[in-house]
């Protein structure tokens, strides 16, 4: 059970009071690359404490707050008040420019969250295959959701008191306990800014002794999830290290992210924190957390027309997974503490889905290859289990024949998760090549995953040079090109949207260095007819002709115009003929470009020829 994983002890008596030694004047050392600054406790039990959430890999995060009952409307009407088109709606006191009181006086009245609401919200997190949670005990607009003892929290002149859970609950506390009794382990979000909080030159004696209740005073808690940080504001700024201090004391077992400093991508803490983005690989190792929304804001909207789709959220998670990082996937229930049915189908989903192929999520770590020889992801077994890789398609390969190109550990079986016949044909020397159905046995199963049981540790040929696939065919990415200096490679996020643009003069040029297979090798023979096509995009009032040689072959082709530079089309630009196997290269090179520029560039791809 998840939870055995990381109770590692309970809570002492409450904090309430900052320690002595976090006065305004604390002197905190810079943490530099440090996970935590000044204590070696947090860095000495790292691995034993982030093992469960490394295993974890999917998460719900649960924004509530005021802003629910806006539902991004201003006044909180969604027939008379103004819709803002913002993403996040939990900033809607900022898009609308709203003061408190009056904030707060119009959306008390309106939020209630429903008596078990929190039993729904875990038993749909269960459902959909999540291992833990995050929930916002305070956001930026300063309102609390579990009951503090602070001062300004129990009664203030300016919005009058922060604890708005209904008369005689507390929210967070029915949020930990349904979780808990799920099995899941529940974590906290807490705005380290406060948009009412009056006194700055006090808020951070406030700030601490909220999260030193939140430590202390709600049972084990997996995940301390902090926000937002900037330059100037951080680290010390917060007196972080008397905070860690008091979850080192109440929490010993607890996973703590890096937003206590500026920088989404900042090395301090236990996990990074990429938001609504997937870096485009692993961080070396690091945990990172990729937190994402299921529509386009983390609030509830009304009206909300923008879902992702079970299939989406779970090619999401399958590329999270293969980087070695964790998928934080956001709902946003409505004033009533109700989320919205699109969101519960979509999960609903995603669980059935994990239910026949978690295993290629859960305890897996990432990809060996940076980039797999075919259209998906891969993930790696871990801890103990049965040496395996999997697989995850995005496209059914051709003719059902799948091949890891590269791989030059024995593999001694494979399944397709889910069921379906499987062959695995092993030559020495060579890749497997897995025989598939020529079709996908479950035509609605949005990601096929194939488990490829091999005889030790995965070992790949280190050359960098992509080789044939399985049918002979050779992709040519923009990644894998060598560029003369002026020419640039985009670098996005996704890998499959790099390309290569702003070419600007007829000098500048590419290549594409390749290995083509050997006759011998597994498969059908190496050389032979190709056909070249090109994947680019051409912007318009713009193209120019290009040409590309291999060896003593050469193909000239005139690009034509598309509607946006982000138009990419496949075309065939002509037919090659090669002999011999070995390491070659293709060259591309503009004879003249019109416009503003040539194309963007996405791929070259050889495709044999089958003789009639």
């Amino acid at each position: 059970m998840v939870l055995q994983r990381w109770v590692v002890g309970t809570a002492a008596s409450l904090l309430l009071a900052v320690p002595s030694h976090a006065s305004e004047s604390e002197d905190e050392v810079d943490p530099e690359m440090l996970p935590f600054a000044g204590s070696a406790e947090w860095r000495a039990d790292h691995e034993q404490r982030t093992k469960w959430f490394r295993e974890a890999r999917f998460g719900m995060m649960i924004h509530l707050g005021l802003y629910s009952a806006a539902g991004g409307y201003w006044p909180p009407d969604p027939a008379n008040g103004r819709a803002f088109e913002q993403p996040q709606s939990e900033r809607i006191r900022t898009w609308a420019s709203v003061s408190e009181p009056d904030y707060g006086r119009a959306l008390k009245p309106l939020f209630s969250p429903e008596p078990g609401c929190t039993e729904a919200w875990a038993t749909l997190a269960k459902e959909a295959g999540m291992r833990y949670a995050v929930f916002t005990a305070k956001h930026h607009e300063g309102y609390t959701l579990f009951n503090s003892k602070a001062e300004y929290s129990a009664h203030n002149p300016v919005s009058g008191s922060t604890n708005i859970s209904p008369p005689g609950r507390d929210l967070f506390r029915e949020y930990a306990d349904s979780f808990r009794r799920a099995g899941v382990v529940p974590g906290v979000y807490y705005s380290l800014i406060d948009w009412q909080y009056p006194d700055p030159a006090r808020y951070r004696r406030y700030l601490h002794q909220h999260l030193a209740e939140l430590a202390s005073g709600y049972g084990p808690l997996g995940v301390l999830w902090v926000d937002y940080s900037s330059s100037g504001n951080e680290g010390a700024h917060w007196g972080t290290r008397s905070i860690l201090d008091i979850w080192r004391t109440h929490q010993p077992g607890v996973v703590i992210n890096n937003r206590f400093w500026s920088g989404l991508e900042n090395p301090n803490g236990d996990f990074l924190t990429p938001d609504r983005y997937v870096p485009r690989g692993s961080y070396s190792g690091r945990l990172f957390e990729a937190s994402h929304t299921l529509s386009r804001s983390f609030g509830y909207r009304h009206r909300e027309d923008s879902w992702k789709s079970p299939a989406e959220v779970i090619r999401l998670l399958s590329e999270v997974a293969s980087k070695g990082g964790n998928l934080l996937l956001n709902v946003g229930p409505d004033a009533k503490g109700r989320i919205p049915e699109p969101a519960v189908a979509t999960l609903r989903a995603v669980g059935a889905w994990l239910q026949t192929h978690g295993e290629a999520i859960y305890g897996t770590t990432a990809s060996p290859l940076p980039e797999p020889p075919f259209k998906g992801r891969i993930t790696l077994s871990a801890d103990g289990r049965p040496t395996t890789l999997y697989c995850h398609l995005n496209e059914w390969p051709e003719g059902g024949l799948l091949s890891i190109e590269g791989l030059e550990t024995p593999c001694s079986s494979a399944t397709l998760l889910g069921g379906g016949t499987v062959r695995v044909e092993q030559s020495k020397g060579g890749p497997p090549v897995i025989h598939l159905p020529t079709s996908p046995p479950d035509p609605d199963d949005p990601l096929p995953v194939v488990a490829l049981r091999l005889d030790g540790t995965p070992v790949f040929d280190s050359s960098p040079y992509p080789r044939q696939a399985v049918d002979r065919s050779i992709t040519l990415s923009a990644t894998q090109a060598i560029l003369a200096p002026s020419v640039t490679a985009t670098n996005p996020m996704r890998l499959e949207e790099s390309h290569i643009g702003f070419w600007s003069d007829t000098g500048e040029s590419v290549w594409f260095p390749f290995v083509l297979r050997s006759p011998s090798a597994p498969g059908t023979q190496g050389p032979g007819k190709f056909d070249v096509y090109l994947d680019s995009a051409v912007g318009p009032d713009s193209g120019g002709e290009v040409e590309i040689r291999l060896l003593d072959q050469t193909i000239h082709h005139r690009l034509t115009p598309y509607d946006h530079w982000r138009d990419f089309r496949r075309v065939k630009v002509g037919t090659i003929a090669l002999s011999q196997p070995g390491l070659m290269s293709l060259h591309v090179r503009p004879l003249s470009i019109q416009g503003i520029g040539l194309m963007n560039l996405r791929s070259i791809k050889l495709v044999p020829v089958v003789d009639e």
